[in-house]
């Protein structure tokens, strides 16, 4: 074989892989998924299903803030409040599923097609979760005038009594109702429901001692306790609270079925693409470890986390499927 035959065959054999490296790469594109290239170049929406200066719209711009500082792009907070945070979970829902909206959601969404009917966003096939942010406690409080120190000696003490014992609430169909409800029918007492619309009107009446007993997040009731206004009888989660470690739990006082675990979290419109949804993760990770995020967490009882999207999502699968039943058990009807 010649010099020039071998030149030859060597320039066919380079443009053929040339032309089958071009077609892979063409077939590439056609199945390629979306990336996070380039992503974000514009403005950023974090809605909050719930009005100004409410816990999750504190959480939501101090993640905001963050955020635009990490990506360099706006995070623009817009409350939506209205229907139990629905109609905000609505608007992301329907929104573009391309990163640019997103929501500041609470465990409360797994609750409402259980108490709302098919009017409620499915929080399982409406959203891409992005990442959970924290756990806000519920605690089951009571006014020093009724004398009681622990969940069992409330409930002793509602047993005395013929009508049994008010307690206030958020709502009717709230967490905070249904936890109630759990607690009221496996220690077969009668406990009368107060709600309200308003919680710091509930707080203000139950420190009067209007009402007696009051289920709520902790950050709202960190000053009464404080205080002295209000006795901290349990706590609705698996494990105690760092910031009132002396508040045992339900699961301590018998009432494992009454634990609620809630939470803030970041979530996405359904089919927002995987690279995205674990950029904002690792984001949203790196935000709530930071010192300062912390300490804001802690004022206001929120236990920071960061799990990933799948476990996220997992939990709230769990508890979508968990509500229907209590909320029947508890007489709720949609």
């Amino acid at each position: 074989m010649t010099l020039g035959t071998r030149r030859i065959r060597r320039a066919r054999f380079a443009f053929a892989a040339g032309v089958l490296a071009a077609m892979a790469a063409m077939a590439g594109d056609v199945v390629a998924q979306p990336t996070a290239a380039g992503y974000p170049n514009r403005a950023i929406r974090l809605v909050v299903p719930f009005g100004a200066g409410t816990q999750s719209d504190i959480v939501a711009r101090l993640m905001g803030i963050k955020l635009s500082e990490s990506l360099v792009q706006p995070v623009v907070v817009e409350n939506h409040p209205g229907a139990s945070g629905n109609i905000g979970g609505e608007i992301v829902a329907k929104a573009p599923a391309d990163g640019y909206t997103l929501l500041l959601g609470g465990s409360l969404m797994t609750l409402l097609p259980s108490v709302m009917g098919p009017s409620a966003v499915d929080p399982v096939a409406a959203y891409a979760p992005v990442a959970k942010l924290a756990e806000p406690p519920i605690i089951i409080v009571a006014h020093p005038s009724l004398g009681v120190k622990t969940l069992p000696e409330l409930l002793a003490l509602a047993r005395s009594r013929q009508g049994g014992l008010a307690y206030a609430t958020a709502g009717v169909g709230s967490v905070q109702h249904l936890i109630a409800s759990i607690i009221a029918r496996k220690a077969g007492v009668e406990l009368l429901h107060v709600p309200y619309a308003n919680s710091q009107n509930a707080l203000k009446d139950v420190i009067a001692g209007e009402v007696k007993v009051y289920l709520s997040f902790l950050g709202p009731l960190n000053a009464g306790l404080k205080a002295g206004q209000i006795v901290a009888l349990a706590v609705a989660s698996e494990r105690r609270v760092s910031m009132w470690p002396d508040i045992p739990t339900v699961v301590e006082a018998g009432f494992p079925e009454a634990v609620a675990n809630p939470w803030n979290g970041i979530l996405a419109p359904a089919g927002t693409p995987p690279e995205i949804v674990s950029l904002l993760n690792r984001e949203f990770a790196r935000i709530v470890r930071m010192p300062d995020i912390r300490e804001r967490f802690a004022l206001m009882g929120m236990e920071p986390l960061a799990p990933t999207p799948e476990e996220f999502a997992a939990e709230i699968r769990s508890a979508a499927a968990r509500w229907p039943a209590i909320a029947r058990d508890a007489g709720i009807r949609h």
